[in-house]
């Protein structure tokens, strides 16, 4: 989960969030003990592994001292963001496979719960998730085919400052590609220009299998608007008027040209890029 969503309730002064603070706080009590104990682990596997190497070098032990050294980093990493209170952008962003804070209404209460940035629908063997790994996103011409299941039953709504996308740079800078050059991976920030959050309508499922229970979701997208397009990419989230997000709340008696017809009610920002900071 974006870890500026626990700093969130972490730094309410909300009763209502005080039980999910203590479980934020019971959550880090735990991964702290758990990944201290791994960076010794990783450090005695670092030591071994210079050791053999100023004796022979082999790629067995080469390769422990990189994978030691890099779990080192990533395990540092996650105990100085539990220490750190100030939120960067890296911070915000929620990750394909990761739980972000998705916006549901049932029984005429809206409510933000957890839900995976994947969908898994329901019959879906986890396995999947390895075979589909583009399910984060909904095409909006695939809602009442593939996506059936959901569409027009469970629906949700992400506010969003902006939004990720990988493009290729020679398709960022609008060339071919030269001869012999390979494609380089970019990954571009968008955001409105005049500041407004994006309403972005969304479907989830709940899969079960036995006592095991998945709450997942993909956001929905669409073509692009032009300048997105330039910037090398081919898909935009939809970005909802307040009116039509409401209304995408509750899909109950809808039919399906009354959800497209929501679908197509839109805020339509100029979406600035620039180059994302990096991890």
């Amino acid at each position: 989960m974006p870890i500026a969503l626990d700093r969130q309730f972490l730094g309410m002064n909300d009763p209502q969030a005080a039980p999910i603070a203590a479980a934020i706080s019971a959550y880090r009590a735990q991964r702290t003990s758990e990944w201290q104990a791994e960076i010794f682990e990783q450090r005695r596997r670092h030591a071994d592994a210079e050791r053999k190497l100023a004796q022979k070098v082999t790629k067995a032990a080469q390769k422990d001292l990189q994978v030691s050294a890099d779990k080192i980093e990533q395990r540092l990493k996650w105990l100085k963001d539990f220490r750190d209170g100030e939120t960067t952008e890296e911070d915000l962003v929620m990750y394909p496979m990761h739980y972000g804070p998705l916006i549901i209404e049932t029984a005429g209460e809206r409510k933000m719960t957890p839900m995976r940035y994947h969908c898994r629908l329901p019959g879906h063997a986890p396995d999947m998730d390895r075979r589909l790994n583009g399910n984060y996103n909904a095409r909006i011409d695939s809602l009442d085919d593939w996506w059936r299941p959901v569409f027009g039953k469970h629906h949700g709504l992400l506010v969003l400052d902006g939004f990720r996308e990988n493009v290729k740079a020679h398709d960022m800078q609008g060339r071919e590609l030269k001869e012999g050059e390979r494609p380089e991976n970019v990954v571009l920030q968008f955001n409105p220009k005049d500041g407004t959050q994006m309403l972005v309508p969304c479907i989830w499922s709940r899969w079960q299998r036995g006592d095991e229970v998945l709450h997942s979701m993909a956001l929905i997208t669409d073509e692009p608007p032009e300048e997105v397009a330039r910037a090398g990419h081919n898909r935009c989230p939809i970005n909802l008027t307040r009116e039509a997000a409401l209304n995408w709340l509750t899909p109950q008696g809808r039919s399906d040209a009354e959800l497209f017809e929501i679908l197509n009610q839109r805020q339509r920002p100029y979406y600035e890029h620039r180059v994302a900071e990096a991890a």
